[in-house]
């Protein structure tokens, strides 16, 4: 299945996609071509509608596709994997369903309420100003490795309770993590970030079994060691997301508002002389410009039928939030940058069961980020040429590589 209508990995499409987007909405709202190994058939939807339609009803859109294949078909569907790596990183809560997902997700769900992620509010701010101290004098920075990285990636260690000695060697791991391989060199050497990965969680859960600690990851060996709701490849699986899924989203927001923003000056403006419109703004950007251009895949359970389509069961579904949330149909003006819309409800952290457990979390990073930038940083402009800007090679976010910024 080479043939494809529009072309959806491409560096081209990176700085074209809510153009394409739009395309697809009028043209195309569900259509089925090849996906990223460009011979897989995928349905991908772009129309609101649809996309939370699909969200919503986890029991024919699954994303445990044991629940539908069988195991000849997954050996040859996912090909052969290294046993230590997928035990140690895929066996989370994100690739369950039902009461697997139910109880996997329990047991972190206390640790991202809403009064636990305020109470991190001064200890989010310590870090956000220690990162412009380190800056300010310069007059420029790259947002994205001096800013946008470091501070979400410090909040989720301390939450969990890692040492980040080395926090370019995370983003080397969380990059393997999420980024598509292809050639056997490049499997060969995600593979061995991965398994470096792999052995230094092995080495820090067995640290912490000595030593525990009043932090997430002690709360989780603690529930492991009971023996009834949590098993060691569900802990390691467990901490692998947590570290990557708890600091990528952020990444992604901080980096795609601060770019909205300076190709909107006159909302830069109104909000740093009313920042008390920041967490409204915030909903916006995240509408405007989502970090996850996509859902995960989703497994067709059942024979359904959607806006004429006849989906069957092992089909492969991935919804495209990036397009739903400019979609003409549900919002106004998609394409405007309007922080004083309402209602706005975006599909930015998705919906349904599968909700983005850390949302409250990358909320008030996002929202302490644009406080911080826009009270220390007056003068804030681009140091890059909008023709040169960098998109990440990744299917799952849209996501800058670089932001050069000066003021």
């Amino acid at each position: 299945m080479k043939n494809q209508k529009y072309d959806l990995y491409s560096k081209d499409f990176r700085s074209n996609s809510h153009n394409i987007f739009a395309k697809m909405r009028v043209e195309d709202p569900f259509i089925q071509q090849a996906g990223l190994d460009g011979e897989t058939p995928v349905w991908f939807v772009t129309r609101y509608e649809d996309v939370q339609r699909i969200l919503l009803d986890d029991q024919t859109f699954v994303r445990d596709p044991s629940l539908v294949y069988s195991q000849e078909q997954l050996d040859k569907f996912f090909g052969t994997q290294n046993a230590q790596v997928n035990a140690m990183m895929n066996n989370h809560m994100l690739n369950r369903d039902g009461e697997q997902h139910h109880r996997l997700r329990s047991l972190v769900s206390k640790a991202f309420t809403p009064k636990v992620i305020l109470n991190l509010r001064p200890r989010i701010e310590e870090i956000a100003h220690g990162l412009i101290d380190k800056v300010e004098e310069r007059g420029k920075m790259e947002l994205v490795s001096e800013f946008a990285f470091p501070l979400p990636i410090t909040v989720i260690a301390e939450l969990i309770g890692i040492p980040l000695q080395n926090q370019e060697q995370f983003r080397l791991w969380s990059n393997a993590f999420v980024r598509p391989v292809f050639t056997e060199k490049e499997q060969q050497e995600s593979l061995k970030l991965l398994m470096e990965f792999a052995f230094y969680m092995q080495n820090l859960v067995s640290e912490r079994r000595q030593n525990p600690g009043n932090d997430l990851l002690s709360n989780l060996i603690h529930v492991e060691e009971q023996g009834d709701r949590l098993n060691e490849s569900e802990l390691f699986s467990m901490l692998s997301l947590l570290i990557v899924a708890g600091h990528e989203t952020t990444v992604s927001l901080i980096g795609n508002a601060v770019l909205a923003l300076l190709q909107n000056p006159e909302v830069m403006n109104e909000l740093r002389e009313n920042t008390e419109l920041i967490p409204s703004a915030l909903e916006e950007l995240l509408r405007y410009d989502s970090p996850v251009e996509r859902a995960l895949t989703r497994f067709v359970a059942k024979d359904v039928e959607i806006d004429g389509r006849q989906l069957k069961c092992g089909d492969l579904v991935v919804v495209v939030l990036a397009s739903a949330n400019r979609d003409e149909s549900r919002f106004s003006s998609p394409d405007q940058l309007d922080i004083h819309r309402k209602p706005n409800p975006h599909l930015a952290f998705g919906k349904g069961v599968h909700y983005c457990l850390g949302a409250p979390l990358a909320r008030l990073e996002g929202e302490i980020a644009l406080q911080v930038l826009l009270e220390r940083l007056p003068g804030l402009n681009l140091d890059i040429a909008e023709k040169d800007m960098d998109w990440r090679d990744v299917a799952l976010f849209r996501s800058l590589v670089r932001l050069p910024v000066k003021w």
